[in-house]
């Protein structure tokens, strides 16, 4: 299978998912982690929501992450989630599920629901579950975002 995501150059070849380390998102708290989606289009759109122009690089890379069809994986349902899931900023019992799901090791992969696009799935990669080692990159492109998209 193949995931997509953007990077700045400088980190596209990073697959330590130590950049959430010093982070938290909607699914995670400073724990390793790769955020990913499984069309390139949904990984522009979420990336694009959190930016504003000023903040737009001009060195992003979209990458093609590759792993193998069988890779291990569980799939959050949306009706499983609480009520005011796709609330901005994200409720903090998301967190909490995402890194649960971390320090188990369960699974490489944990597919979620977008807030975006209610038809799509991102993707969460586990970066200290054994399967990893079967993570590459596959590719890494120069992305530049239409500039129709926010101005």
């Amino acid at each position: 299978m193949i995931l997509y995501r953007i990077a700045r150059e400088k980190y596209a070849r990073d697959l330590t998912g130590r950049g959430g380390l010093g982070s938290a998102a909607r699914w995670h708290d400073h724990q390793p982690v790769i955020y990913a989606s499984r069309q390139s289009s949904t990984c522009i759109l979420e990336k694009l929501v959190h930016l504003v122009p000023a903040e737009i690089h001009h060195d992003l890379q979209m990458l093609e992450l590759y792993l193998p069809d069988d890779s291990s994986f569980l799939q959050l349902d949306p009706a499983d989630l609480p009520e005011n899931w796709r609330s901005y900023p994200a409720p903090g019992v998301l967190q909490q599920i995402g890194n649960a799901w971390l320090q188990s090791n369960r699974s490489l992969l944990l597919y979620v629901p977008s807030v975006i696009d209610p038809f799509a799935q991102n993707v969460l990669i586990n970066t200290l579950h054994p399967e990893t080692k079967h993570l590459r990159l596959e590719s890494a492109t120069a992305f530049y975002f239409d500039p129709r998209l926010y101005t």
